[in-house]
């Protein structure tokens, strides 16, 4: 009898060797496949930055004549320096997904003109606000920064806010 459950044990814990053995032995899972990402350049500020600088009817009117004047004047640069957004994104895959970073570098100075637009209007917008939605605004600025990976091509990091005195 104390045989049979000696020899019940063993087995037991050969086979969780066994189990916990091939577990470790498993490669790692695949990291989620990336959510498609919005156009970045379509909009001035997304729709949710927009929301929570919770603008004035003022600040609104204000905001939609500056986002009106970036789409107007982005389209013209795009026509201008022959840009296809969706061409660009294609290609900004494959050099991503081949690690070709000259390529990437490439791809991201072609834009460079139409991120420094976008800078411009951003400004703009900045100019009309008040300090708290201000500091909404480079939250949000840095946000997104941190989510492309920092500061790079195109933009870099703007100086820190005036300390308070």
């Amino acid at each position: 009898m104390k045989r049979g459950i000696v020899i019940t044990c063993l087995i037991g814990l050969v086979a969780a060797t066994a189990a916990l053995a091939q577990e470790t032995n498993t490669p790692p899972p695949m990291p989620p496949a990336h959510r498609p990402m919005a156009p970045m350049m379509d909009n001035l500020l997304p729709p949710p930055v927009l929301e929570d600088l919770a603008l004035t009817p003022e600040e609104k009117t204000n905001y939609d004549t500056l986002a009106a004047g970036f789409k107007k004047d982005a389209a013209k640069w795009r026509a201008d320096n022959n840009y296809d957004p969706d061409k660009v994104r294609e290609e900004m895959r494959m050099a991503h997904d081949a690690g070709d970073q000259a390529t990437i570098q490439k791809l991201t100075d072609q834009r460079k003109g139409l991120m420094d637009l976008r800078k411009s209007y951003v400004d703009k917008v900045r100019a009309s606000l008040t300090d708290e939605q201000k500091a909404k605004l480079e939250t949000a600025l840095e946000h997104a920064r941190q989510m492309r990976g920092g500061p790079g091509p195109g933009g870099t990091t703007p100086p820190p806010p005036p300390a308070d005195k």
